[in-house]
């Protein structure tokens, strides 16, 4: 059992928009690039199953990457991006520019909850439970702080298309860290991020693979 967590490229038009799939026009030309280097890094690996959220820059880079090899793929509410309140959503870049700097100033134990939109709480119950709940459909069941892995799902490779800060919010869910306002993971454009599950007696854990990286 593997699980990969991708973010998506780089975006263009609306972010908040969910459109039909395989949504074109939600990358920008260098967010197309992006999704087809990741699809030949993924080339060699045997993807089961795609899930993606339902904004169209990771429907886009799901369609690009993985989906010309006719893999499954379903698309989560729960795996949208973090959220802001309707009101800011319809302030100009300037105006939310300034109020993220703004926000930029405060302390992390200031901004569980704030104004700009969903808390951190609030965005980790969104995602967390609800992806618990599907990967029970598919024989993977969240069990004594690991999980239970039926035997048709020993071999499921999933990989899961989503946002930075959904992605950074659910590693850390998955892996069992205690929720804090400052995400611990730093998502790039489409890069991945794997976890494999070993097995202790009757439970998987998951573990992050970190691959090696030669630093010139």
């Amino acid at each position: 059992m593997e699980i990969f967590l991708i973010r998506h490229g780089h975006a263009a038009g609306n972010p908040y928009e969910e459109p039909d799939y395989p949504a074109a026009g939600y990358l920008s030309l260098d967010g197309e690039s992006q999704a087809e280097l990741l699809r030949e890094e993924l080339r060699d690996y045997d993807i089961s199953l795609i899930w993606t959220s339902k904004l169209g820059r990771a429907l886009r880079t799901a369609a690009v990457a993985l989906d010309h090899r006719q893999i499954p793929l379903r698309h989560f509410a729960f795996l949208n991006e973090w959220m802001p309140n309707k009101e800011t959503r319809n302030l100009d870049s300037a105006e939310w520019e300034k109020m993220n700097a703004s926000a930029g100033s405060w302390e992390a134990e200031e901004t569980w909850k704030t104004e700009l939109g969903e808390g951190c709480l609030d965005f980790l119950a969104r995602v967390g439970p609800p992806f618990l709940k599907e990967l029970a459909t598919v024989g993977v069941h969240a069990r004594h702080g690991g999980f239970q892995i039926s035997e048709e799902a020993e071999n499921l490779r999933l990989a899961v298309v989503a946002h930075g800060g959904t992605l950074s919010a659910l590693l850390g869910f998955l892996l069992g860290l205690p929720p804090f306002p400052v995400g611990g993971f730093n998502f790039q454009l489409t890069s991945v991020a794997q976890l494999h599950f070993k097995k202790q007696g009757s439970v998987s854990y998951p573990q992050l693979v970190i691959p090696a990286h030669h630093l010139k």
